[in-house]
């Protein structure tokens, strides 16, 4: 019985060192862009859009365990919006944007930061038919 004990003091002595935020450091923000109505394919980057059509709405799921703090929307280098109010789900955020003037090969960046400054970028290519 006394080595029960022994061991159980030496286990909570061993964890009590652990902090709960040293597991979610080593994740960084996540990007994960919709082809439908929701991420089902985690590798989908490219859409090629059929002849005359000039929109296309980007759609992603950004989610970081340390809270969201910024998203940045760029259309080729051209920054289009900046989302900072997470204060209803910190952690995941439901992104739609509709793109016009789709008339080439246009490419379509995410940049997600968290609250300890870990950055995601993740590109989106629209090809025109």
């Amino acid at each position: 019985m006394r080595k029960v004990i022994v061991i159980f003091i030496l286990a909570l002595t061993a964890f009590s060192g652990c902090k709960k935020d040293d597991f979610y450091d080593k994740f960084v923000p996540e990007v994960l862009y919709y082809e439908k109505d929701k991420v089902e394919n985690a590798d989908f980057v490219t859409t090629t859009l059929p002849a005359g059509t000039t929109q296309w709405t980007v759609k992603a799921r950004v989610s970081a365990p340390m809270h969201l703090k910024e998203i940045k929307l760029y259309k080729g280098t051209d920054l289009l919006e900046t989302y900072t109010d997470f204060q209803l789900s910190p952690n995941v955020y439901n992104l739609q944007r509709v793109v016009t003037g789709i008339t080439a090969e246009t490419t379509m960046k995410i940049v997600a930061v968290d609250a300890d400054n870990k950055t995601t970028t993740r590109t989106f290519i629209i090809k025109v038919n």
